[in-house]
C-alpha cells in the first residue's frame, strides 16, 4: 500500500508543471491578431448590415381632427389633389363628401359598416386600382360607429360575461392590423377624425361682448392614434389648421389658415425621394480582408488577352503581400517612418 502511494505520488511529480493563462481579455486581443484569425473573421457572415437611409417613394401619413364645421372633408380633399391623384375617398357620413365632387375630382366608396377588419382589404383594392391617395373620412366610425371597436367589444362582452380583458384581447389585433395596412401602403393615406367638443364663453373683441364659441377637445379614437402619423393637426371652427405634430421640421408647430397648395407644397418638398446608393456599405476599418494577389506572370500584350496589362515588378508584388497581412503594414510604415 505504502509502495503504490508513494508510486502515485512520483507520477504526480512526473507531469508536466501548469501553465498559469494569460486573462481572457488578453487571449482575444491576442487571438484577433494572429493570421490563423483573419481568414475566418473574414469568413464569417455579419448578422446584421446597416446601409445609408434615403428617402425612397416616401407616402406621407396625415390625420386632420376637429369639430362639425372645422372643413376637414374640404382640407383633406384640397392637400390630396395638390399631392396628386387620382383620389379615392372612404365616405362614412352617408354620402356628405360627394357635395364637393363639383369642386375636385375623386372616387367615393360609402361605407355603412366600420369594423376595422375592412380596412387593409380597403387599402389592397385601392392601390390594386391605381390610386394615388386614399381618404378615409371620418376614422372615427372605426373606434366608435358600428361594427367599429367599441361596438365589438360590447357585443363580445355580453358573450363572455362582461370580461372586458378578453374582448379587447380580441379586437387589439384587429386594430393593430388595421394601422400596420396603413403604415405600409404604398399611397399617400389622408385621415379626418372627429372629436369631442364642449361650448365655451369668450368675449368678442370687436363688440366687447361675450360670445358662444365650439372648441374641439382629444380625437374620437384610440388612444395614442397620433403616434402612427408623420403629420398631425387640429382644425377650428375659423378653418385654421394647427400642425401639433410633424416629422417635417418645416410643419412643427405651424399655422394654416384654410390650409391649400402652401401646406401639400411643403410636403412634397420633404417627401422628395433620392436614388439610393448602390455601392455597398464601407467595412470597419477594425475588420481585416484579404487583398486581391497580382499574378506575378501578367502577360503583356498578349494574344490571349484583348487589353494590354502592364507588367508588375518583384518588388511591388512583395510589397503588395507584405501590405496584405496588418503586421507587415505596421512593418511597412515603421521602415518609411525611419527613411523619413
Amino acid at each position: 500500500m505504502l509502495g503504490s502511494a508513494r508510486n502515485g505520488h512520483e507520477a504526480e511529480s512526473a507531469q508536466p508543471p501548469l501553465v498559469a493563462r494569460a486573462p481572457a481579455s488578453q487571449d482575444r486581443a491576442a487571438s484577433r491578431n494572429s493570421p490563423e484569425a483573419i481568414p475566418a473573421a473574414v469568413s464569417r457572415p455579419a448578422p446584421f448590415q446597416f446601409r445609408r437611409a434615403v428617402k425612397r417613394d416616401a407616402k406621407v401619413r396625415l390625420a386632420i381632427s376637429g369639430p362639425s364645421g372645422s372643413g376637414k372633408t374640404y382640407t383633406l380633399l384640397r392637400i390630396a389633389t395638390e399631392l396628386g391623384g387620382p383620389i379615392a375617398l372612404v365616405d362614412t357620413e352617408r354620402g356628405s363628401a360627394a357635395k364637393y365632387a363639383d369642386l375636385f375630382e375623386f372616387d367615393t366608396l360609402p361605407l355603412e359598416s366600420f369594423s376595422p377588419d375592412l380596412v387593409p382589404g380597403l387599402i389592397e383594392t385601392t392601390v390594386a386600382q391605381g390610386y394615388r391617395a386614399l381618404i378615409i373620412d371620418s376614422f372615427s366610425h372605426f373606434w366608435s360607429g358600428t361594427d367599429g371597436e367599441l361596438d365589438q367589444v360590447d357585443k363580445m362582452k355580453k358573450r363572455m360575461r362582461d370580461n372586458g380583458f378578453a374582448a379587447w384581447n380580441e379586437v387589439t389585433p384587429k386594430h393593430n392590423r388595421m394601422i400596420d395596412a396603413m403604415l405600409g401602403a404604398p399611397l399617400h393615406i389622408l385621415l379626418g377624425m372627429r372629436v369631442k367638443t364642449e361650448w365655451v364663453t369668450e368675449i368678442d373683441e370687436r363688440t366687447g361682448k361675450t360670445k358662444p364659441r365650439k372648441i374641439g377637445l382629444a380625437p374620437i379614437m384610440r388612444d395614442g392614434i397620433e403616434y402612427e402619423f408623420d403629420v398631425c393637426g387640429d382644425m377650428d371652427q375659423e378653418n385654421t389648421l394647427q400642425v401639433t405634430k410633424a416629422r417635417c421640421p418645416k410643419l412643427s408647430g405651424e399655422l394654416f389658415p384654410k390650409p391649400g397648395k402652401e401646406l401639400a407644397d411643403v410636403l412634397k418638398e420633404w417627401l422628395g425621394s433620392q436614388e439610393a446608393s448602390t455601392e455597398p456599405p464601407q467595412p470597419s476599418i477594425d475588420a481585416p480582408h484579404a487583398l486581391p494577389m497580382p499574378h506575378e506572370n501578367n502577360l503583356v500584350n498578349s494574344t490571349e488577352q484583348p487589353e494590354a496589362t502592364p507588367a508588375i515588378s518583384k518588388e511591388l508584388t512583395s510589397i503588395w503581400k507584405r501590405m496584405c497581412h496588418p503586421r507587415g503594414v505596421a512593418k511597412e510604415f515603421a521602415d518609411l517612418k525611419r527613411e523619413v
